[in-house]
C-alpha cells in the first residue's frame, strides 16, 4: 500500500508545478526564486491503487454484502512550495467518446443526498463535503472517504468515477479543462434490504397535570428501503406514564413504499421531566430495534414547574481559541445558572463567569473541556446538563508541558533537527534552540529562529506559552515541518531555570502530538537546580519517537 508518511510525498508519483516567480525579501542582488503547487493523489493498493500509473488506477471496492458499508480511503497532498486551489471533489457519471475525450459528465451529488449507497466522507462532515472549492495549503494533505453501503445485490454503473479538479488540470474560473476521473466499481451482494424510519423521529407532549391524559400522537412507521420490513415487537419504555396503542402486530411485512400508524398519549403519574422511548423490532440491519425518543413535563396543580437544563452541542475546536458554552435553551424562565469546568491535565483555563448561560473560555492546551450547568428555579428544583469542547491541535507538531510545584520554573526547550547541511541544534543557541529567550514572539526573544526553507514561516518553531512563576502549561509549535535536505532528530528537554529554587524533585508531564494526535506522553521527575532532562527525539518525516529518559551535558548523551 501506497501511503504519505506524516508530511512526506510518496516517490514515483507524477507531479504536476504551476510555476510563479517571486524576489526573495533577503536578495542583495534580484534573485528569484520558484513558488509551485504540486499534486499528488494516492489510496491503498489493494482498493486499487496503481503506483506510478494512475491512469491504470480505479477505486476498487469488490463485492460487499447488503446492508453492510465498505470505505477506501483517499488521501491529496500538496507538497510544493506554493497554496493549490482544487475546484471540486465529488462523484459523477462520465461518459467518454471513442477517442477517449470527454462526451458526458453529470454530477451525482443530488442524487445521492437521496440515495447514500455511493457517497463521500469529508472530515467533520462539512459543507467542503459536498465537492465545493477549497484552498490545500503548502505541505498540507486533504484526506477523505469514498464509501459504499449496497442495499441490493446490483453492480455499480460503469460510468461512476470520482472527479478531481484542481489549477493544474483545470481553469477553475472559466470551468474548463481536462480534470482527473478516476474509476470507481463494486458489486452489492445478498438479497435487497429494508430501511424502517419514523414520522416524526421523536414525540414531544405539551404540559399537562399529574393523571391526565394528553391527545393521541400519531408515528407512522414505513419502509424506505428496496427489501422487504418484517416488524417485530413493539413496545414502550414506561407505559406508567406513555399508553402506547401499537397498530403493529408482531409479524406483520412492509413493502417498499408501505407505512403503518401506531398511537401514543402521555399520561403522566407523577410532576417532573419524563421521557421514555418506543422500540420498533424488525429486519433492518442498521436500526434494530428503531428507537423513538418520548419527552414529556407534567405540572402539578399549585406547584410550580420543574426546570429543564438544555446544554449546546459539543464542540470541536484547537488550542487558543476562544469558545462559549451555551445554557440558553434552558426552560422554564426564571433561572439561575451554575457552571462547573473540568479541563484537560496541566491547564490553567478557567470561564469568564460560571453564573450566566453563556461563558467563554480560552483553551490553552489540547483536550477535553467540560462543562456542567446546574439549573435553579425560584423554588430550589435544579436540573443539570453537559457540554464538552475538544481542542485538537491544528499543526503537525505540537509539544506541551506542565508540572506539580510552583516554587520551580520549568523551561521547555526544542532543538533544530538539521540546518540543511547536517547540523543539529545546540542548548540555548539563539538560532538552533526554541525556547523562552530565543522563541516567543512577544517577550524575551523578539522573532523566532528561521528552521527549514528560508522565509517560510510554517517550518519555524514558536513558543506561545511561558510561564514563570505557575506549574505551565508551556508549549512550541510547528505548523509543517520541513522536510529533507532539513529532515532529521527533533530534541526536546527540559531546564530547571536556576531563577527559581525549589530543592525538592519536581514532577513533569510532557506531551507530543503529531497531526493533531497525542502521540506519546512522558512523565518524570526532575531534580537539580540549573539542570537539562533530555525527554525525547522526534523523528521527522517517520514519526518515530525515541525516549531520551534523563539528565545530560549534551544531546548525544541524554539520548544516544
Amino acid at each position: 500500500m501506497s501511503r504519505l508518511k506524516l508530511s512526506a510525498v510518496p516517490q514515483g508519483i507524477a507531479v504536476v508545478a504551476l510555476t510563479a516567480l517571486v524576489c526573495l525579501a533577503a536578495c542583495n542582488e534580484q534573485e528569484l526564486r520558484v513558488l509551485s503547487p504540486e499534486f499528488v493523489i494516492n489510496w491503498p493498493e489493494e482498493d486499487g491503487f496503481v503506483e506510478d500509473d494512475l491512469d491504470a488506477s480505479q477505486l476498487l471496492f469488490g463485492t460487499v454484502t447488503s446492508g453492510t458499508s465498505s470505505a477506501i480511503s483517499v488521501r491529496i497532498a500538496n507538497p510544493g512550495s506554493a497554496d493549490l486551489d482544487l475546484c471540486g471533489i465529488y462523484l459523477a457519471s462520465v461518459v467518454f467518446d471513442e477517442n477517449g475525450d470527454l462526451a458526458s459528465e453529470i454530477r451525482l451529488d443530488a442524487e445521492v443526498a437521496n440515495n447514500p449507497e455511493i457517497q463521500l466522507g469529508f472530515p467533520g462532515d462539512s459543507e467542503e463535503g459536498e465537492g465545493g472549492e477549497r484552498l490545500l495549503n503548502s505541505g498540507a494533505a486533504l484526506d477523505f472517504e469514498v464509501r459504499y453501503a449496497p442495499t441490493q445485490a446490483v453492480e455499480l454503473p460503469s460510468e461512476l468515477h470520482l472527479v478531481v479538479k484542481h489549477e493544474l488540470n483545470w481553469d477553475c474560473i472559466d470551468d474548463v479543462g481536462e480534470g482527473l476521473f478516476i474509476p470507481v466499481s463494486g458489486l452489492g451482494d445478498g438479497n435487497p434490504i429494508p430501511d424502517i424510519y419514523s414520522l416524526p423521529e421523536s414525540v414531544e407532549f405539551a404540559d399537562i397535570d399529574v393523571g391526565q391524559i394528553s391527545a393521541i400522537h400519531e408515528v407512522v412507521i414505513g419502509n424506505a428501503g428496496p427489501g422487504p420490513l418484517e416488524v417485530g415487537d413493539v413496545t414502550v419504555s414506561d407505559p406508567s406514564n406513555f399508553l402506547l396503542d401499537a397498530g403493529l402486530v408482531p409479524g406483520i411485512a412492509l413493502a417498499p413504499g408501505e407505512t403503518e400508524t401506531l398511537a401514543i398519549q402521555f399520561s403522566p403519574q407523577a410532576q417532573g421531566n419524563i421521557s421514555g422511548e418506543i422500540s420498533v423490532a424488525s429486519n433492518d440491519p442498521d436500526d434494530n430495534p428503531l428507537l423513538i425518543p418520548l419527552y414529556g413535563i407534567s405540572n402539578a396543580i399549585g406547584q410550580g414547574k420543574n426546570p429543564t437544563a438544555i446544554c449546546g452541542p459539543d464542540i470541536i475546536s484547537a488550542p487558543f481559541a476562544t469558545e462559549q458554552l451555551d445554557g440558553s435553551g434552558s426552560v422554564p424562565e426564571p433561572l439561575t445558572y451554575q457552571w462547573a469546568l473540568t479541563t484537560p491535565p496541566g491547564s490553567t483555563a478557567v470561564l469568564d463567569s460560571y453564573t450566566i448561560a453563556t461563558p467563554s473560555i480560552t483553551l490553552d492546551l489540547a483536550g477535553t473541556y467540560t462543562g456542567e450547568l446546574t439549573v435553579t428555579n425560584p423554588a430550589g428544583d435544579t436540573d443539570s446538563c453537559t457540554q464538552n469542547i475538544e481542542a485538537i491541535p491544528n499543526e503537525n507538531f505540537r509539544i506541551e508541558m506542565y508540572w506539580a510545584n510552583s516554587g520551580d520554573d520549568m523551561d521547555l526547550h526544542l532543538l533544530e533537527a538539521n540546518d540543511g547541511s547536517g547540523n543539529s541544534g545546540l542548548p540555548r543557541d539563539s538560532d538552533s534552540d526554541c525556547y523562552y529567550a530565543s522563541c516567543v514572539t512577544n517577550s524575551w526573544g523578539g522573532t523566532p529562529p528561521d528552521w527549514g526553507v528560508a522565509g517560510v514561516a510554517d517550518d519555524d518553531p514558536a513558543l506561545d506559552l511561558d510561564d514563570i512563576s505557575g506549574v505551565g502549561p508551556e508549549n512550541i509549535n510547528i505548523t509543517s515541518p520541513a522536510l529533507s535536505p532539513y529532515d532529521g532528530d527533533y530534541v526536546i528537554f527540559v531546564h530547571d531555570y536556576p531563577g527559581s529554587v525549589f530543592e525538592a524533585a519536581n514532577d513533569v508531564t510532557v506531551n507530543v502530538y503529531l497531526n493533531g494526535v497525542l502521540t506519546q506522553s512522558f512523565n518524570f521527575q526532575h531534580v537539580g537546580e540549573d539542570d537539562d532532562y533530555y525527554v525525547a527525539k522526534i523523528n521527522w518525516p517517520t514519526g518515530i519517537i525515541t525516549p531520551c529518559n534523563g539528565v545530560a551535558t549534551s544531546p548525544s548523551a541524554g539520548c544516544p
